[in-house]
């Protein structure tokens, strides 16, 4: 029978009024099948406003609701098939009638809309039932270690983001491991976002030109605790005194630290006298650095070997007292631009207490005589590099004595003789010795030359 006259046999069906039960089809999202009457037992009146739906040919087989899962293929009746029934029978046959008056059940199965009802931004509606879902979560059912290892590879913003995910992603995504390296360069943050990335264990922390909004590193409910900070560069970072000191405060471990061109005090020296393992220590530009703070740098810090104090403005009794009380352990030491501070006498007592010495910057000390290279050769017999660059008042002669160290393999003199003089005091001092290799001071320094994504030779990124 055609589609219209199975229509129109419906409608006056539906005008005489039901003679058997139906059950109830209110929503366009149902399709009815046919089942059996042991299997349910909902009966009601028809639907005064029947969906077109029914007459369709479509299978009453979805992805919503699997309730016929384990039934076979031929026990799922299409509506095609309802079509059929309904078109065969007879309004005036007393046999069809008296089969018309046991009630027909129909169950209501969900179709999947998704593809008919589109939602905002062209994204399409999808029904599921979590409650039935029987589909397995594979991802669950790896180890602790797996997910560990996969999470490796991934980038910072990403694991804070699956931290609110659950429980055990937040467990794991903060875990020490993956926050061991973190570089935070030319990022502006707040402190209280420092304190977080601190707490999940953090041993190398980069934060190269970083600014941090605020005072203070602790939380108000929780002021003692200690970081795991071994490695911290805060070269040109833009940070506030009370900011810094609460960081210095929170560290136990520092090995290696980069504080150049910050504003110090002596509270942050006390603090960092406490990291008894701290052995190199950039004071590069550094401002804000008194005699008090030098007596601590050289009585307190005994484990320093890397000291870089170019360019600290420090006063002429600073540096007097820095040469005569300096540690002895100090292997590498820059103390350049001390103009009218430097004399032969600080070198002398320089040289005299720091006799392990193999690396010595006297850059831009404009007193310093001949004298100066005397007591170097006396007294620094480890000395493998010696930079006297725009020393004027010695005079290029005296360089060639430094022949007589063996283990000197750089010699820096900038700015003080021409190309034709470098020539000669090289023939002078011998092939073994080379000049003018390094322009710039790399002691204590976290990052020099080409490499920029490790401090110290360590990498800072995973």
């Amino acid at each position: 029978m055609e589609p219209s006259k199975v229509k129109e046999r419906y409608q006056a069906l539906k005008h005489q009024g039901p003679s058997r039960s139906l059950t109830r089809c209110n929503s366009t999202d149902l399709i009815p099948q046919v089942i059996s009457q042991n299997q349910i037992n909902l009966h009601s009146n028809i639907c005064p406003k029947a969906p077109g739906v029914l007459f369709d040919s479509r299978t009453t087989y979805f992805n919503g609701i699997n309730d016929d899962q384990d039934r076979p293929l031929s026990a799922r009746v299409s509506s095609a098939s309802i079509t059929r029934q309904l078109s065969n029978v007879s309004l005036n046959d007393p046999k069809q009638s008296l089969t018309m008056n046991t009630p027909l059940h129909i169950r209501f199965r969900p179709i999947d809309l998704s593809s008919i009802i589109p939602m905002k931004d062209n994204k399409m509606r999808i029904y599921s039932n979590l409650t039935n879902s029987k589909h397995t979560d594979y991802f669950n059912l790896l180890s602790d270690e797996l997910i560990l290892t996969i999470l490796r590879y991934l980038p910072r913003t990403s694991l804070a983001s699956m931290a609110q995910v659950c429980r055990r992603l937040r467990s794991l995504t903060y875990d020490p491991s993956l926050w061991c390296r973190v570089d935070m360069s030319r990022k502006q943050i707040e402190s209280c976002y420092l304190r977080d990335v601190l707490l999940r264990g953090t041993i190398i922390l980069k934060m190269y030109q970083t600014t941090v909004f605020g005072n203070s590193i602790y939380s108000p409910n929780r002021n003692t605790w200690f970081t795991k900070l071994q490695f911290l560069d805060l070269t040109l970072a833009t940070i506030s005194s009370d900011c810094l000191l609460s960081l210095i405060s929170a560290c136990r471990s520092l090995r290696k630290l980069s504080l150049e061109t910050l504003s110090l005090n002596l509270s942050i020296f006390e603090k960092l006298s406490l990291n008894s393992q701290l052995d190199t220590l950039n004071l590069t530009m550094c401002t804000g650095i008194d005699l008090d703070c030098c007596s601590i740098l050289t009585s307190q810090m005994k484990h320093l070997r890397y000291l870089n104090l170019g360019w600290t403005q420090l006063s002429d009794q600073c540096v007097h007292y820095i040469c005569r009380t300096i540690q002895s352990s100090i292997e590498q030491l820059t103390i350049t631009g001390f103009r009218q501070g430097m004399t032969d006498e600080c070198v002398e007592n320089l040289t005299r207490r720091a006799v392990r010495l193999r690396v010595l910057d006297l850059s831009d000390s404009s007193l310093i005589t001949d004298k100066s290279v005397t007591s170097v050769l006396h007294n620094c017999l480890y000395l493998e590099h010696i930079a006297f660059s725009r020393c004027y008042a010695i005079a290029p002669i005296a360089y060639a004595s430094l022949k007589q160290l063996r283990q000197l393999v750089s010699l820096d003199i900038f700015g003080v003789v021409d190309e034709r003089g470098l020539q000669k005091l090289h023939s002078l001092l011998g092939s073994s010795i080379n000049l003018n290799q390094q322009r710039f001071s790399y002691v204590a320094r976290p990052t020099y030359g080409l490499r920029r994504t490790s401090i110290w030779g360590l990498r800072t990124r995973p």
